[in-house]
């Protein structure tokens, strides 16, 4: 209630204009990312429609260490790291040390019913703010076509709400950039790895997450199906050696210190099995077959859904011959 009761007084600001098309030629165009990794992937059909329309615009992304680096990496933005969202009293100085244009236009992607995002339009002042709740919060300019937007993929929700205001409707897609990673590269080549499958069962928060014994099930199934597979294992799981001794007899384990680190490996592999994450959004964005496992509640939700054209979505909690649909993995369905 606090943090509501912060952002509604943070909010309490106008636009000094009311379209898009009131915008100079060249306009300096802010999008407030301070998210996590795989929303950063969701968003792309927002950076699409602005380049779009402003070829010469100056875009510029507020993120976070959660995802910066994938930010970093997009050649089409250039972007401002904010410290943690609990540290959100020092955006204003921070923004202030390195802003010296007028904000045109502020997009706000997420709720700004949290003080480390309601900060930022507070502090940047925008001519214009489009975005996220926009029929929630005053501060938001309502676009001019109403849209619908029922159970359709997080891309798909962003680019019909840059349509309807006034944006050439971008394509709907998620959208990765990559790094040179002569790391996994070398890592690739002294394991040998060739044909395989990039499971993973880590996601941000322990109830969509597999457990070990449920992570050896699916990867057992793999196996006797025929399929190689990699284990990505991130660095920072507490019981780390645990995890890696455990699943080392079922499939090859690649350690990776960076979301990049995983990129190169999925952009490599012939297909994914992972958690509601980041993983499966980096699989779509390179339309690679993946398996996406859901709690129950999130199975006829589109939301986050994979988008390769090649796809089967599971339950966290179901049978392992029935929520492993290894036939996509083939060449031939």
């Amino acid at each position: 209630m606090l943090k509501k009761f912060i952002s509604s007084i943070l909010n309490r600001r106008v636009n000094k204009l009311s379209s898009i098309n009131s915008l100079p030629e060249k306009p300096n165009v802010f999008i407030n990312a301070t998210f996590q990794i795989g929303d950063y992937f969701a968003m792309s059909p927002i950076i699409e429609a602005v380049k779009a329309k402003w070829p010469e615009a100056n875009v510029v992304v507020l993120c976070t260490k959660k995802n910066e680096d994938v930010v970093k990496y997009d050649t089409r933005v250039n972007y401002i790291c904010l410290p943690k969202e609990r540290e959100w009293y020092k955006y204003p100085t921070i923004l202030k040390e390195k802003i010296n244009c007028n904000v045109d236009l502020l997009i706000e992607v997420s709720s700004i019913e949290k003080p480390h995002r309601s900060i930022v339009g507070f502090t940047l002042k925008p001519d214009l703010t489009i975005g996220h709740d926009c029929y929630q919060h005053s501060c938001i300019q309502n676009p001019p076509i109403q849209f619908d937007n029922d159970n359709i993929s997080k891309p798909e929700c962003w680019s019909k709400l840059m349509a309807a205001y006034g944006f050439a409707q971008p394509p709907a897609l998620f959208k990765v950039f990559a790094k040179e990673n002569d790391k996994m590269e070398m890592l690739i080549n002294s394991k040998n790895l060739k044909d395989y499958l990039i499971f993973n069962p880590f996601a941000s928060r322990n109830s969509r997450s597999l457990s070990i014994k449920k992570s050896i099930d699916i990867l057992t199934k793999l196996k006797n199906d025929g399929f190689n597979c990699v284990f990505i294992l991130p660095s920072y799981i507490k019981n780390k050696d645990v995890w890696e001794s455990k699943l080392a007899p079922v499939s090859s384990v690649c350690c990776v210190d960076s979301i990049q680190d995983a990129i190169y490996l999925i952009e490599r592999s012939k297909g994914v099995i992972s958690v509601d994450t980041a993983i499966i959004h980096i699989a779509s964005a390179y339309n690679i077959p993946t398996i996406g496992l859901f709690k129950e509640s999130q199975l006829e939700c589109k939301l986050w859904h994979p988008q390769s054209s090649k796809k089967h979505v599971g339950a966290l909690t179901g049978n392992v011959e029935d929520i492993i649909n290894s036939r996509i993995f083939t060449t031939n369905e």
